[in-house]
């Protein structure tokens, strides 16, 4: 598992691991096994994932969007910060999740709330940040707050890189901040995906 391989590789590393949008935790626990001495953030509104923005083609694991739905949205950072009630996984049943392994859970800090609401205020060096937000918005808030935490050689994951508005977010943040990073697939020509700092 690439998340495992990675965790393994850095190690020895400084910076601490983070994933926003971990439901049930299983990246988390992935890299709690490849890097047990490794403090690993686990960023998530552990209600679920929020409405979409006009930069989204779809409400994720519920439906896709026509157009007419698409242009009657707000622009990213103007929708309501309420829950589509897909993927929602409480904070008791993430952390029963991991109990039930033997990962080392005293290095794994949760953090509840909406991304928007709780990124901004982190502040520790990052060598790997794994975003698995789903929507254009959350992408790229992640992006805007934590990259520039991310060690020099650090990693970023992108696991939606498929979705429209992830990707999006992703090359408008490169655009927006003169980064451009060659963007790797983990398997094949497509879906999950990668760069370098």
């Amino acid at each position: 598992m690439f998340s495992y391989e990675t965790a393994k590789k850095y190690a020895d590393k400084p910076g601490v691991y983070v994933e926003c949008g971990v439901a049930a935790g299983a990246q988390i626990i992935a890299m709690a096994h490849g890097a047990p001495n490794k403090m690993i953030y686990a960023f998530d509104s552990f209600e679920g994932i929020p409405l979409p923005s006009n930069r989204d083609d779809q409400m994720p694991g519920i439906k896709f969007l026509s157009k007419e739905e698409i242009e009657a949205l707000p622009n990213p950072g103007e929708q309501e910060l309420i829950t589509t009630g897909a993927t929602s996984v409480s904070v008791t049943d993430f952390w029963f999740s991991l109990e039930r392994t033997n990962i080392n859970t005293e290095n794994i800090c949760s953090v509840k709330g909406w991304f928007e609401e709780t990124v901004q205020s982190f502040t520790d060096p990052i060598s790997i940040l794994r975003l698995d937000g789903d929507l254009y918005n959350s992408t790229y808030v992640c992006l805007e707050h934590l990259y520039k935490l991310v060690i020099k050689g650090g990693i970023v994951i992108i696991d939606d890189w498929d979705l429209p508005g992830c990707r999006a977010a992703v090359q408008d943040f490169m655009k927006n901040t003169d980064q451009f990073n060659k963007i790797i697939p983990i398997s094949g020509n497509s879906g999950p995906s990668y760069f370098i700092k």
